[in-house]
């Protein structure tokens, strides 16, 4: 069987996951393409206009594999939830719903189950099991698969712990071995992005937020690196934690690098019309007012533009420079401050 996998929403979590299953059944995975301008237009003409962004990019994740005869599946599970007690977004947890929905003629292509992470290996062998039986396999099989898919997981947590982002996670699937063990090249200047996954890693969505801090010689780190025991105690300053465990792991991770003095500055990146992101963001706000730490907000959707985004980047490196007491950066001819585009003048 070819399985198509949206690059989209928990592709930028459980990836790792779903590879080792599928590739240890002998399926054959087919990736939709990077996000683009086409990905975004099939994504807004085939959903409802009062949804965020990421959904309507998943749309049009999904669209694009459907439209590829070779795709036999294309996976849509429903993550229920990631945290004991907790659940996810509702618009998430409705993915399998929507796709349906959304894509009539295919519906019976859209390969889903109920999945329950973060609570031990049992309810996800249940979800795995059932995609497995849908597509026929045994039960022995079905069990190894499960064990694979935990094990690749595992080691994309440890490369993200390394500090390696999720972007190289998928670049190096097949040997996150290797991955563990290179280390990542200090920068002079460090900035963190908060935000959920999907929000952080899509690159065409959220301008390349990443490349054009590198290409300014800024180092970056991302709070899905981060060991949740570390940002554990962080809900004190929360009337109580927030609806969904991504929420929560966005805003007690954006103040444990605020807190971080080995952290410059915090750039959070969410989608427009994403409630939940207007709270953690606000709570980053009064937490870097306390602690005195710059923090800018990204808030992307289908009409964002890069020049714009890019002249606030190099603003906030500006702040973050000023307050180490290394003066300004003037860039010429270049908007990404690549090495020979970058000159320094002091105040």
């Amino acid at each position: 069987m070819k399985i198509g996998i949206p690059r989209a929403l928990y592709f930028y979590v459980y990836y790792p996951m779903w590879y080792g299953f599928f590739s240890s059944l002998g399926h054959e995975i087919k990736l939709s393409v990077p996000t683009n301008k086409e990905i975004i237009n099939l994504g807004v003409s085939h959903s409802v206009d009062d949804i965020c962004i990421s959904v309507k990019v998943f749309h049009g994740h999904v669209k694009y594999l459907l439209d590829k005869k070779d795709v036999d599946f294309v996976f849509v599970p429903r993550i229920a939830s990631e945290e004991k007690y907790k659940y996810t977004c509702p618009k998430l947890a409705a993915l399998p719903d929507l796709m349906r929905s959304a894509f009539v003629r295919d519906a019976s292509r859209i390969l889903t189950a109920t999945f329950y992470t973060r609570q031990g290996e049992k309810p996800i062998m249940e979800g795995f099991e059932d995609i497995g039986k849908q597509l026929g396999d045994s039960d022995e099989k079905i069990k190894m698969a499960v064990k694979m898919g935990i094990k690749y997981q595992k080691l994309a947590v440890k490369s993200l712990r390394s500090g390696h982002t999720f972007l190289d996670v998928v670049k190096n699937i097949r040997d996150l071995d290797s991955l563990i063990k290179k280390p990542v090249q200090k920068q002079p200047y460090t900035v963190a992005l908060a935000g959920f996954p999907y929000d952080v890693y899509d690159t065409f969505t959220n301008g390349d937020v990443i490349s054009k801090l590198e290409d300014s010689g800024v180092g970056i780190v991302t709070t899905d690196m981060l060991d949740p025991k570390v940002y554990k105690h962080y809900s004190k300053y929360m009337i109580k934690d927030l609806f969904w465990y991504q929420a929560n792991a966005a805003a007690k991770g954006g103040m444990y690098y605020i807190d971080a003095p080995d952290i410059d500055g915090v750039i959070s990146i969410s989608s427009f019309n994403c409630g939940i992101s207007s709270i953690y963001q606000k709570l980053l706000d009064l937490y870097s007012k306390e602690m005195g730490k710059p923090v800018m907000h990204i808030i992307v959707d289908e009409q964002t533009g890069d020049a714009g985004l890019a002249t606030r980047i190099e603003a906030f490196i500006d702040l973050i420079r000023v307050k180490r007491g290394d003066g300004l950066v003037a860039q010429t001819n270049n908007l990404h401050g690549t090495e020979d585009g970058v000159h320094v003048r002091s105040l």
